[in-house]
């Protein structure tokens, strides 16, 4: 009896190992691919880069759109960067990369928004194409989620709701727009009145109204610092906004004209652009994003008035693409200002996975560049232009 006693002990505990091992080979990882909705979703499995069992986490982003090669570079950065997370720290994120179909749609962006909350993710990025629609639903929110701003982050938010933005000081990258077209014309404002146009595709989200605003009120400190009077015309948003005039339309030295369109379109920024460059004063212009500037281009494949010699209207850009590297190359466009859209995704990345770890995050400047003919093709300049 005690020999069959001591068989079953022996095979009882043989089993018992087998049924470890087994588990073992089943493995404690979730193969689980990213969830599937919105424009972007994250597909790959990244669960064993680095063995063991690995922390799950889900993320919601929603982005102001993915009309422009602009925001696939933000989108870029994002993915490459979480995956770089998931490598370095065994953790797994899902994600939802998502945004309207035009950046005039905001109602589609609240939809969104409101969704993205209701998965009541560990963080949420948002670039808001307006505040103030959004604001209902992030008073809801009460810091139960920590949200990211990007882009344009989302500034005069309820208090405490927005954790850090991951943005371009956007005044600061219209000032040097400014600074650098004024170098270029300086010379040829005189005794006659002359005219700088802006184009704006909207004015009601935060990085473009407040490149457009830091651009009118540099210029119009280096107009006053050089004696010349300025008006600002056109937007009512801009000319109430702006630094004040310093003298009426008819007396001025420099008129400072504002356009916005109906709708957020390269074919209506290009309207709007070419009632400014067929104006006789007209000697610069600037388009203060990716659309805007395209919308310059546009009208001048008809006008061909646009280059960089003092007989031309010099005209400035904003962000990049294929479209507005060939204008500058050429000459056509004098320069535009670069942000790092790569490394807004990035640092959105890096923001959203340390505040849902709890750890304090803070507002980050992803910075900005001003590039021509010159330099397009130097590597500090290269790595931030995208197609």
């Amino acid at each position: 009896m005690k020999s069959i006693k001591k068989v079953l002990a022996i095979l009882l505990a043989m089993m018992m190992v087998m049924s470890l091992f087994a588990c073992g080979e089943d493995g404690s990882n979730t193969n689980s691919n990213g969830s599937t909705s919105g424009n972007q979703t994250s597909d790959k499995d990244d669960d064993n880069a680095s063995g063991g069992d690995a922390t799950e986490l889900k993320f919601e982003i929603v982005s102001k759109g993915f009309q422009s090669t602009y925001w696939q570079a933000v989108y870029k950065g994002f993915q490459e960067e979480i995956e770089k997370i998931q490598s370095d720290n065994n953790v797994k994120i899902n994600y939802n990369f998502v945004g309207p179909d035009s950046e005039t749609d905001i109602a589609a962006q609240v939809q969104q928004f409101e969704a993205a909350v209701n998965a009541n993710p560990d963080a949420l990025g948002l670039a808001a194409l307006d505040v103030d629609a959004l604001n209902d639903n992030i008073e809801k929110v009460n810091g139960k989620i920590p949200i990211i701003g990007f882009d344009s982050g989302v500034p005069n938010a309820p208090e405490g709701a927005v954790y850090a933005n991951a943005s371009t000081d956007n005044y600061a990258a219209g000032q040097l727009a400014a600074e650098n077209l004024y170098e270029k014309i300086k010379s040829r404002i005189g005794d006659d009145q002359v005219r700088i146009g802006e184009v704006n595709q909207d004015a009601t989200s935060e990085s473009i109204t407040n490149r457009g605003l830091g651009f009118i009120d540099k210029m119009i400190e280096l107009l006053t610092a050089d004696g010349k009077t300025v008006c600002v015309t056109g937007n009512d948003k801009y000319v109430g906004d702006s630094a004040d005039s310093t003298a009426d339309e008819a007396s001025a030295n420099v008129i400072i004209e504002v356009r916005v369109p109906a709708q957020t379109t390269t074919e209506l920024c290009a309207t709007e652009a070419g009632v400014i460059l067929n104006e006789s004063d007209t000697i610069a212009i600037f388009g203060s994003n990716q659309v805007a500037a395209e919308g310059v281009i546009t009208a001048n494949e008809t006008l061909s008035v646009c280059g960089s010699e003092d007989t031309q209207i010099i005209a400035v850009g904003f962000d990049s693409g294929s479209v507005l590297k060939a204008a500058v190359s050429a000459g056509t466009m004098y320069g535009a200002v670069t942000q790092a859209p790569v490394s807004i995704g990035a640092v959105l990345a890096d923001l959203m996975y340390a505040s849902a770890n709890g750890e304090s995050v803070a507002d980050t400047d992803t910075g900005c560049q001003f590039y021509t003919s010159e330099n397009i093709g130097d590597e500090e300049i290269a790595q931030n232009l995208y197609d």
